[in-house]
């Protein structure tokens, strides 16, 4: 009786450790021959810790217009949604950018707030495009580490024009590894948009610039894994979730 009883255990640890070794082969093969697939696996664990994670916001009203969107729920990256018909050409991989690192998905970086907020200007769309990586928590495309991203990233087909989302002056029209060639435009209230991974720059440092006019086009330069915009809304200095004022927004001048 005694010899079956370890019989038993000796298998079934045998067993436990083939188990362990064909996962960690299968993963090391994927990580090899389709790294693209480990990520999307990545995201999806990540997701999955944080659907429950809510966020109780305060206003933030720039105006004092009564508040008319109210959203209290921050998440990670879906790349499945806002799919539809006129995406079908737009590249789904067009993520990047230099997002706040940080040691817990629960972190609130000090430069970027969840909270809602309103605007007393229409905001123009500056791209058209699928929502690949949302504002919020999620895994890093290229570092791979937990960190806040502080805009949203639109995907889109290089040389597609990106347009101001407000009438303002140009601060910044450069180039950096992170960002690549990216613009940062002042408007009234303290608000700032900006523009990065662009592939042209058609507007300069000091240019005052009209609502939906033509600033640059999208590309991919930076740290990027494809053609996409990534777009903040700054309200003095701090970011805030661009989303909330992109559903209001008009895609015509």
């Amino acid at each position: 009786m005694e010899k079956n009883k370890k019989d038993y255990l000796s298998t079934t640890i045998l067993y436990q450790f083939l188990v362990c070794a064909m996962l960690f082969g299968a993963l090391f093969a994927l990580n090899n021959l389709r790294p693209e697939c480990l990520k999307s696996i990545k995201y999806d664990f990540f997701d999955n810790l944080n659907d429950n994670s809510v966020i109780e916001n305060s206003e933030f009203v720039v105006d004092k217009k009564p508040e008319s969107l109210n959203t209290s729920e921050f998440h990670m990256a879906d790349e499945d949604t806002k799919n539809d018909s006129e995406d079908a050409l737009i590249p789904e991989v067009g993520v990047g950018g230099n997002d706040v690192d940080i040691s817990d998905k629960n972190v609130i970086p000090d430069n970027v707030s969840v909270n809602n907020y309103s605007l007393n200007q229409q905001m123009f769309t500056p791209v058209k495009g699928r929502i690949t990586s949302e504002y919020g928590v999620r895994i890093h495309p290229i570092k791979e580490n937990l960190s806040f991203h502080s805009g949203i990233d639109i995907a889109a087909q290089k040389g597609t024009p990106i347009k101001s989302a407000f009438n303002g002056v140009i601060t910044e029209s450069e180039y950096d590894e992170w960002n690549g060639y990216h613009i940062k435009i002042q408007h009234d209230n303290g608000v700032m948009t900006v523009y990065c991974h662009c592939d042209e720059l058609l507007a300069e440092k000091g240019a005052k610039v009209g609502a939906g006019e033509v600033i640059a086009t999208v590309g991919s330069t930076g740290s990027s894994t494809g053609p996409h915009l990534h777009f903040e809304l700054r309200i003095n200095d701090i970011c805030y979730n661009p989303q909330i004022a992109l559903d209001e927004a008009v895609d015509e001048v």
